[in-house]
This record gives structure tokens, sequence and C-alpha cells, in this order.
């Protein structure tokens, strides 16, 4: 159940997920079925709703919300020590370890994330996913504004895990606050004991010189660390997604 300041945040960006189940569904727009994988299927609208609202306030995109596991071709041994993750949920989240995941851009390490973040939502914790060049933006309107102060400690500081995408981009612009950023959230959510999932492009050695020695070792301490390598499946995604809209289908939100 959203909290009344969620809900109400949420709305102003999706308006629509504030009508009920009886006359809105995102998935089959009342039409009461879905076409999916050559096939027509019951639509259980109540369920699509509610699982639109829960993964829109804890910041998943609407294109992650629809997708599985089997979107994701890459290491199947990396993928096994991400569902060991998962099904060791609470040792691993009570211990606040988080992962990294680094390593060639398009090779899957946004998509596995989120499909992580997925599962903790509807195993009830509170989640909450952004991109660090967002998070630095959220930082930024904190300084005149209490409610949003509020809400970034609520969401940054406190959320049971926090997901930041794309970390190191901001290493190229040469500004410290990014660094001190990052600094001041991941060793709060440490010394909480609260764990972080991190995507970044940038290798080790990278990220070593652009937030020094101690975040970086503060990090591994914390972390499950798993490097993404081969080819950009991103191209191959887009096809199968035309393909599917060309044939009239629409993914349900799991």
């Amino acid at each position: 159940m959203l909290g009344d300041a969620e809900a109400e945040r949420l709305y102003r960006s999706r308006p629509e997920l504030r009508a009920g189940p009886d006359t809105y569904c995102p998935t089959c727009d009342k039409t009461g079925t879905y076409r999916w994988q050559g096939g027509e299927h019951p639509c259980d609208c109540a369920l699509q709703l509610q699982l639109a609202k829960h993964y829109s306030a804890a910041g998943i995109g609407v294109l992650y919300q629809r997708m599985d596991w089997g979107d994701y071709g890459g290491d199947s041994e990396l993928l096994q020590g991400v569902h060991d993750y998962l099904a060791n949920h609470r040792a691993y989240v009570g211990q606040g370890i988080g992962l990294l995941f680094y390593g060639d851009i398009g090779t899957g390490k946004t998509l596995v994330a989120n499909l992580v973040l997925k599962e903790l939502v509807k195993l009830g914790y509170t989640c909450f996913a952004t991109t660090f060049a967002s998070t630095v933006e959220a930082f930024t309107s904190t300084w005149g504004s209490s409610s949003e102060k509020e809400w970034f400690a609520r969401r940054f500081m406190h959320s049971q895990v926090l997901l930041l995408d794309d970390l190191g981009r901001e290493l190229r612009t040469g500004h410290n606050l990014p660094q001190s950023t990052f600094d001041m959230i991941l060793r709060t959510r440490v010394a909480e004991g609260r764990p972080t999932i991190l995507t970044t492009n940038s290798s080790i050695a990278e990220l070593e010189q652009g937030y020094g020695a101690q975040v970086l070792s503060l990090l591994k301490e914390q972390s499950l660390a798993w490097h993404f390598s081969g080819q950009d499946f991103r191209p191959t995604a887009n096809q199968r997604r035309l393909s599917e809209i060309r044939n009239g289908e629409i993914r349900p939100i799991v």
C-alpha cells in the first residue's frame, strides 16, 4: 500500500494511475484480454494496475515493468548468481549487501538491475530506482525546499534497497558535487545496513580514480560484483519490440 505522500507524487507524473481497475488498465485498456506470444490472454486488470503503481512509485520505468528474465541473453553463470542473491534475500539485504554491475555498454546491466528490484518490490521491500544524474539533480533541489529534503532522505537514504543506474558518466564533468553526493549516500546507507545496487560503464580502476580508494573499498566490501561483457543487445531488443508492435501484441506487467 502506497503512502498518501508517495501516491500523490506518483499521480502528478502518471495521473492515469489514479483511476481504479474498473475504469483503467495499463495492459488491456479495459478490453478484458491482451494479445501476447501469438495468443489471447485474460487480463487481471486489478493486478496490472497495482503492479504499475508500485513499480512506478519505486522508479522502475514502464519499459522494464513489462520485461522478464527471458529478455536477458547473457552469461548464465552471472544470472545464476543473481538468482542466488534473490533466493537468499533475507541474508543479503539484511546484512546490507548490494550489487555492483560493471562492464560494456548494452550488455544488460540496467535490465538485470531493474529485474532484481522488481523481485524485491514484490517481496515487500521499499525500493527506489534512479539514474545517478537524477540523483545529483534531486539533491540540489533539497537546498531550498524542506519537503524535497525530506523526500530525498526517504528515498535515497532510507529505502531498504536503492538502485543507482549509470554511475560514472558524471566523472567526465570534473565537478566535485557528484562525487560528494555519491560519497554521502553510500556512506549513510552502508552505516545503516541498507544495500545499494549500482550499474556503471566504467571500469573498477576508473571508479577508484574518480571516487577514491576509500569509497571504492567501502563499495566492494558491501557488494557482490559482476562484470557484464559481450555484444550490445539493444539492436536485437529493438527489433523484437517492433515486431511485437506490428503483431498487435503487448507484454503484461510482470
